[in-house]
C-alpha cells in the first residue's frame, strides 16, 4: 500500500487538533474550521508557497497557530505569583509535537516515510519528506 499525501493531511489535521485544541468544539471552532480549509496538498495551495515536491501547504492565517510565534506570559506569571520560567510557550515546540504525532502514526501504520514541518513565514508552514 502506497502512502498518499491525503493520508498525511488527515494525520496533520488530527495532530494539530490534539496539540493546539482544548477538546471543546465550541472553543476550538476556529481551529476546526481552519483544519478543514487551510491544509492543502503541496503545489495546490492558493498561495503556491510549497513546490509540488513538498507534501503539504498549511496556511496559518485564520485559526491554525503558526510555527514561529512565541507567547511570553512571564510578566503576568510574576504578577500572579507563578514561576516565570514556565510562562513562555514556543509554537515551534508544539509543531515538533505534531510532527512526532504524525510520524508515530505513520510508523504504527507500517510506513517507513517520515515528514517534518518548515515555516516559510508567519503565515505558511510547509511539510516535507525527511
Amino acid at each position: 500500500m502506497a502512502l498518499r499525501r491525503t493520508s498525511i493531511r488527515k494525520l496533520y489535521r488530527e495532530g494539530l487538533q490534539q496539540v493546539f485544541g482544548c477538546g471543546d468544539n465550541q472553543i476550538d471552532k476556529d481551529l476546526l474550521r481552519s483544519l478543514k480549509k487551510d491544509i492543502h496538498i503541496a503545489g495546490n495551495g492558493p498561495g503556491g508557497w510549497v513546490c509540488s515536491e513538498g507534501v503539504l501547504e498549511i496556511y496559518c492565517e485564520s485559526g491554525i497557530p503558526n510555527a514561529s510565534d512565541i507567547h511570553d506570559f512571564s510578566w503576568e506569571a510574576k504578577e500572579f505569583g507563578f514561576d516565570p520560567a514556565d510562562a513562555v510557550s514556543y509554537n515551534t515546540d508544539k509543531w515538533c509535537k505534531v510532527d512526532d504525532y504524525v510520524n508515530l502514526a505513520l510508523k504504527a501504520l507500517g510506513f517507513h516515510e517520515r515528514v517534518h514541518h518548515e515555516p516559510f513565514n508567519g503565515a505558511v508552514v510547509g511539510v516535507y519528506w525527511c
